[in-house]
C-alpha cells in the first residue's frame, strides 16, 4: 500500500519560522488581554493602534538597521561572543527583541534532552520506549480533528508499542526501515537496568588519529557496538582514548571529559556501566588492549574484554533485526541513475547508519554551543532580516487592523462620534459589541499565526499541539486553542505526532532555522588520492546543478572542504549562495588531512558536518567516511527520500 506523503521534501524556500509564529501569537495575546473599552472613549482602537505604534517603533525605518540590531543582540544573549565554551544557563533577550529562530538554547535543550534519556524514581524507562497509539485507536478515544489531522499526515501505520526516540525526525517511510525500533533496542541494550555490574562488558579503543579521520574513527566504534550486541556485551567507550577531545576546550567544557568522545556528543552508555569499566581499569584487572582485536577475544568468557581494535566493515548486528536491512531503498544516485547495493553492502550501510546515529544522537552542550556559533556566523544576518521583515509586516497588519476597527459601524467609538447614547446604563452593550468585534480581529490573527505555523522552515519537524503552547502561554480561550489546533494540524511531517505523555521530549525534534532549499556539498582533497580519485569542485558543481529542475529555488549550499582553492573558487560563482564553517582550510600543498585535522577546530567540523545533514539534498563522495556519515545520518533524520547524489560511487 503505497503511504500518502503530506508534502513534497523539495519545497521553496521559507523564511518564516516558528519563532515568528510565536511573534504573530504574542501579538494576539496582547490583543486579548488589553481591557474593554467603555462606551464613552472616543479613541476605541487605542491598544490596536498602541500596539501597532509599539511595534513600528522597534522596527524604526529600515529593517536592515533593525536586523544588524538583531544579530548584536542575539550574539550576546546567546554567549557567541567572548571566549566561553559553553553556552549560557539561560537566554536573556532584551525587551522587544525576538528569540532566534536559527539558534537553539544549548542550556535548556541540553537539559530537555537528558531529563529524555533518563529512568524514573523506580527504574521505569522513558515514555517514548513505549511508543504512540494507532491513529484508529486515538480517534476512537475521541482525539480533536487536529490530532486526527496530525495522525493522518503522519504517514505511519505502526501500531502500539512502537517506539518514538526523540532524536529521530520524520516519518518511517522518510528513514531506514525499523529506524525507531533498532534506535530504541540500542538504548536499551546500552543504558541496561540497574548498577550495571551483572553485565558483559566490552571496553573499546578508540582508534588513533594517526590511522583514522575522525569519521573512520566513528565507523570503527560502528563495528564495536555491533560486536558488543551480537555477544550480549554493553559497549563502553575507554574513558581516556578518544583523543581529538584532548583539547583545553574540552577540558575548559567539563572536568574529567577531555579525551572522551562526550565532550562533542552524548555518551553512548549509562554512566553505571562506565564507572564499572574505569573500575575494570584502574585495578589493572584487564590486559592492555591497544592491539587485541574482537575477534581475539570472542571466545573469552571473562566477563570484561578490552579490545582496540576492529573492522569497520563489521554489521552482523542487523541480523538481530532479521532482513530488514535488505528493505532499504535505494536513493543513491551516480551516473545518472539509482545505484543499488549487494545484500551484504546493504547490510553494512544500514547497520552504520543505524549506529552512527545513536552514536551521534544529540550533540553535547559544547557541541551545541560551538554549533550555534557556526549557524550565527553563516545564518545570523539573513535570519534577522527575515525576522525584521516579518515584525514590519506584521505591525503594518495591525495598524491596519485597527484603523478598519475604527471605522467600523458599530463600535464603542463609532457610537460616540455619531452621538448614540450606548444601550443599558453603563454602556454594556457597546462594550460587548466591542468586544466581539476585537475576537473577530484576534480570529484574523490567529488564521495569520496559522498560516505561518504551516510553512515552518524545517519540513522535517515533528510539531505536535503542544509545540504552540510556549508561543500561546499569554493567550487564553479560544486563541489559545486555535493556537494549539494550528500546531497540530501542521504536525504530520514528523513521525511521532501528539502521543499525550512527555510533552517535553516532544519538542526535541526541532530543528533551527536555516535557508531552504539547501544543498549539502562536500568535496574532499589533499591526501585522500592514495585512497580514491578525487574530483574536481567544478565536477561537484556540476552535479549540484542538475538538482535545480528538481528544486527550481535552490540556491544555497552548505559547504565541506578542506582546501582553500575550492573556498576562494566558490566566491566567484554568483548564482550560489555559499555558506561554510570558520574553520582554516589548507593551501595547495599543504600536509594531507592529518595535518589538517590538528590544525583545525575538531568542535567545528562536527559541527559542520551535523549542519550538512540537516540540509535538503546532498553530493558528494562516497569513497571518504566523511560523506559517508552525512550519507547515513540522512537516512535516519527524515531525508532518506531525499537522495545522495555520489560522484565517486563505484569506490565505495
Amino acid at each position: 500500500m503505497m503511504r500518502h506523503r503530506c508534502r513534497s521534501y523539495l519545497r521553496p524556500s521559507q523564511p518564516q519560522s516558528h519563532v515568528a509564529s510565536a511573534l504573530t501569537l504574542l501579538l494576539i495575546g496582547a490583543l486579548l488581554s488589553s481591557p474593554s473599552l467603555p462606551a464613552s472613549n472616543t479613541h476605541g482602537a487605542g491598544p490596536l493602534l498602541a500596539l501597532a505604534q509599539s511595534a513600528s517603533q522597534f522596527l524604526g525605518d529600515a529593517a536592515s538597521q533593525e536586523a544588524e540590531a538583531l544579530v548584536k543582540a542575539w550574539s550576546e544573549a546567546y554567549g557567541l561572543w567572548g571566549e566561553s565554551v559553553l553556552p549560557p544557563s539561560a537566554i536573556s533577550l532584551p525587551p522587544g527583541v525576538p528569540a532566534a529562530p536559527h539558534l537553539e538554547d544549548c542550556a535548556r535543550v541540553s537539559a530537555e534532552r537528558e531529563a529524555a534519556e533518563r529512568r524514573g524514581a523506580g527504574g521505569e524507562e522513558p515514555s517514548w520506549t513505549q511508543g504512540a497509539p494507532r491513529r484508529a485507536e486515538a480517534a476512537a478515544a475521541g482525539a480533536g480533528a487536529a490530532a486526527a489531522a496530525a495522525a493522518a499526515c503522519s504517514g505511519q501505520e505502526h501500531g502500539e508499542g512502537v517506539p518514538q526516540p526523540p532524536w529521530i525526525r520524520g516519518p518511517d517511510a522518510a528513514n531506514l526501515p525499523l529506524t525507531r525500533v533498532v534506535q530504541r533496542d540500542i538504548w536499551r541494550h546500552q543504558f541496561p537496568l540497574g548498577d550495571c555490574t551483572d553485565k558483559r562488558l566490552l571496553i573499546a579503543k578508540w582508534p588513533t588519529p594517526g590511522g583514522h579521520g575522525a569519521g573512520s574513527q566513528v565507523h570503527v566504534m560502528s563495528a564495536m557496538l555491533s560486536l558488543a550486541m551480537l555477544n550480549n556485551r554493553v559497549l563502553v567507550e575507554d574513558p581516556d582514548s578518544y583523543l581529538r577531545a584532548r583539547t583545553a576546550d574540552c577540558e575548559a567544557a567539563a572536568v574529567g571529559h577531555n579525551s572522551r568522545w562526550d565532550c562533542y556528543f552524548f555518551p553512548i552508555t549509562s554512566v553505571e556501566c562506565r564507572r564499572v569499566a574505569v573500575q575494570q581499569l584502574i585495578t589493572n584487572t584487564l590486559p592492555e588492549c591497544a592491539g587485541v582485536r574482537f575477534e581475539e577475544a570472542a571466545a573469552s568468557d571473562a566477563k570484561f574484554v578490552c579490545v582496540g581494535m576492529a573492522n569497520s566493515m563489521e554489521s552482523s548486528a542487523a541480523s538481530l533485526w532479521g532482513d530488514a536491512y535488505l528493505n532499504t531503498t535505494c536513493t543513491v544516485e551516480a551516473e545518472g541513475r539509482l545505484m543499488p547495493l549487494a545484500p551484504e553492502l546493504r547490510k553494512v550501510h544500514w547497520w552504520r547508519a543505524q549506529a552512527v546515529r545513536f552514536i551521534m544522537r544529540w550533540p553535547s552542550a559544547h557541541l551545541c554551543h560551538v554549533t550555534n556559533q557556526e549557524r550565527h556566523r553563516a545564518f545570523g544576518t539573513l535570519s534577522a532580516n527575515h525576522v525584521a521583515r516579518f515584525l514590519q509586516t506584521q505591525s503594518e497588519a495591525l495598524s491596519a487592523l485597527s484603523h478598519s476597527i475604527s471605522a467600523s459601524p458599530g463600535t464603542a467609538t463609532a457610537a460616540a462620534n455619531a452621538g448614540a447614547t450606548p444601550a443599558g446604563a453603563n454602556g454594556t452593550a457597546a462594550a460587548t459589541d466591542w468586544e466581539a468585534r476585537r475576537r473577530t480581529a484576534a480570529d484574523r490573527l490567529v488564521a495569520l499565526a496559522a498560516s505561518f505555523l504551516s510553512f515552518h522552515p524545517d519540513p522535517y519537524a515533528t510539531p505536535t499541539a503542544t509545540a504552540a503552547s510556549d508561543h500561546s502561554a499569554s493567550l487564553s480561550g479560544d486563541a489559545a486553542a486555535a493556537a494549539a489546533a494550528a500546531a497540530g494540524a501542521n504536525g504530520g511531517e514528523g513521525g511521532s505526532g501528539d502521543n499525550g505523555n512527555d510533552a517535553g521530549w516532544s519538542m526535541l525534534v526541532q530543528e533551527p532555522y536555516m535557508p531552504r532549499p539547501i544543498v549539502s556539498l562536500h568535496v574532499r582533497g589533499t591526501d585522500k588520492f592514495a585512497e580514491m580519485g578525487l574530483s574536481s569542485l567544478d565536477s561537484h558543481i556540476f552535479h549540484m546543478t542538475r538538482l535545480r529542475p528538481h528544486a527550481l529555488h535552490l540556491q544555497h549550499v552548505w559547504l565541506n572542504t578542506e582546501t582553500q582553492a575550492n573556498i576562494d573558487q566558490v566566491k566567484e560563482l554568483a548564482s550560489w549562495t555559499f555558506f561554510y564553517s570558520s574553520n582554516a582550510r589548507q593551501q595547495d600543498g599543504g600536509g594531507g588531512l592529518r595535518q589538517y585535522e590538528r590544525d583545525q577546530s575538531v568542535a567545528v567540523s562536527f559541527a559542520s558536518v551535523l549542519i550538512a545533514a540537516q540540509c535538503d539534498l546532498f553530493v558528494g563522495s562516497l569513497g571518504s567516511n566523511w560523506s559517508r556519515l552525512m550519507n547515513e545520518l540522512r537516512s535516519t533524520n527524515g531525508r532518506l527520500l531525499a537522495g545522495f547524489v555520489a560522484v565517486n560511487f563505484g569506490e565505495w
